[in-house]
């Protein structure tokens, strides 16, 4: 496994740099910035925290929430002593960016090559777990088969009685605690996302310090495909200096 380096987070964030960013989309993109409800809708331009998944994808930064929760942590006592005013910066979604610091959008975003643009929904599988509920077994299309005829006689009766708390009911002995392990982790659920899909180049010019610079334009040389918004939206990504 591949040793992620995170050094540049104790350095003090100077934006000595000026460079531009150009990013071609290779897949239709869907950027959704604010958490969603049923609908996942993008948004036309990515925007800082866009920009800061994309570097991090980059760098290889593939960081677990709970390994960011403590990073977060650690980063606020830095910050403080550094007496850089530090605020959390992952509010409207569940990712919490880590290099927020080290760069600025000077301007506004260039479309260059622009020659069209089409928006369109399609469903997307949205994983889920529950593992304090039995509405996790509900979501669920597969289980182990030796537990079938168990979940059957367990919760026949319920199924088939008048109560308007079945759920209740049937988590009242705690039969699927006991069985989660003969269920699969996630399940899935079809969610609408909007996408864009942009016949065009984005060209941002930034603001950025030094060591992120030199971190990416390193890992550029071997690897200028990242992902922007998800894992589905592909992007080939250059940076020049100004």
């Amino acid at each position: 496994m591949k040793n992620i380096d995170i050094s540049i987070l104790k350095e003090e964030p100077s934006l000595d740099m000026k460079v531009q960013l150009i990013i071609e989309p290779l897949a239709p993109l869907s950027m959704v910035s604010d958490m969603p409800g049923a609908y996942y809708k993008t948004l036309k331009i990515p925007d800082k925290k866009m920009l800061c998944g994309l570097f991090e994808n980059i760098l290889g930064w593939h960081i677990d929430s709970a390994d960011r929760k403590k990073l977060y942590k650690d980063l606020k006592q830095i910050r403080k002593r550094q007496k850089i005013d530090f605020k959390d910066k992952y509010n409207g979604s569940t990712y919490q960016p880590l290099l927020m610091d080290y760069f600025e959008i000077d301007d506004n975003v260039e479309i260059d090559k622009f020659t069209g643009v089409c928006f369109y929904d399609d469903l997307w599988s949205r994983s889920f777990r529950r593992s304090d509920s039995n509405k996790h077994i509900n979501g669920c299309r597969n289980a182990d088969f030796r537990i079938i005829d168990q979940k059957y006689q367990a919760f026949n009766k319920i199924d088939n009685s008048e109560l308007k708390s079945a759920d209740k009911e049937k988590e009242k002995d705690g039969w699927f605690k006991k069985n989660i392990g003969s269920y699969p982790y996630y399940y899935s659920s079809p969610t609408k996302r909007e996408y864009i899909s942009i016949d065009g180049v984005f060209k941002f010019k930034l603001s950025m310090s030094k060591d992120l610079l030199g971190l990416l334009t390193q890992s550029v040389q071997s690897n200028n495909i990242g992902y922007l918004g998800n894992n589905e939206g592909w992007v080939n990504v250059t940076i020049e200096s100004l």
